[in-house]
C-alpha cells in the first residue's frame, strides 16, 4: 500500500532529521562557545544559539542531509521486503542477491552518515550549504 510506504518513508526522514539536529546542535554549541571571547564565555548561551542557528539558517540543509539518508534507508527496507518475499518462496538465488545489495547499501548508508555528521559540523562551523559543507568534510577527511 503506498500509504504504509510514504508514512514509513516520513518516519524514517524524521527520525534522520533529528538527528542531524542533534548533531548539529552538539556542533554548534562546540563552535559557538569556541569562538566566544574568553570575557564572555558563561554569559552568552551557546546551546540556544546553536539552536537558534539550526531552526533560522540550517534547516534545508539538515532537512536535505536527512533525506539522502532516508531515501538509501527507504531502499534498504524494501530490499529486506522483498528478500523476505524470496524467502518464502524458497528462491536461494534471488535471496542471496537480494542479501548482497542490502549489505552494499547499509555500507553506503553508514558512509553516508558519517559524511553527513562532518558536513554538519563544517555547517556549524563555516555556515555553508549542504553540498559545499559535505565536499569539503570529504576532502578533509581525505586530506
Amino acid at each position: 500500500d503506498y500509504r504504509f510506504a510514504a508514512s514509513f518513508f516520513m518516519l524514517l526522514w524524521n527520525n534522520a532529521f533529528n538527528i542531524a539536529c542533534g548533531q548539529f546542535i552538539v556542533a554548534g554549541a562546540a563552535a559557538a562557545w569556541f569562538f566566544t571571547p574568553n570575557s564572555e564565555k558563561g554569559r552568552r548561551g551557546s546551546t540556544r544559539q546553536a539552536v537558534w542557528w539550526a531552526m533560522r539558517y540550517h534547516l534545508g540543509s539538515l532537512a536535505f542531509g536527512s533525506f539522502i539518508i532516508a531515501v538509501v534507508a527507504f531502499i534498504r527496507y524494501c530490499l529486506l521486503y522483498l528478500q523476505k518475499q524470496a524467502e518464502a518462496q524458497k528462491n536461494r538465488v534471488m535471496v542471496m542477491i537480494l542479501r548482497i545489495t542490502r549489505c552494499c547499501l547499509w555500507c553506503l548508508e553508514n558512509f553516508l552518515k558519517f559524511i553527513n555528521k562532518n558536513a554538519y559540523i563544517q555547517i556549524a562551523i563555516k555556515g555553508h550549504n549542504f553540498c559545499t559543507a559535505a565536499k569539503k568534510a570529504f576532502f578533509l577527511i581525505l586530506n
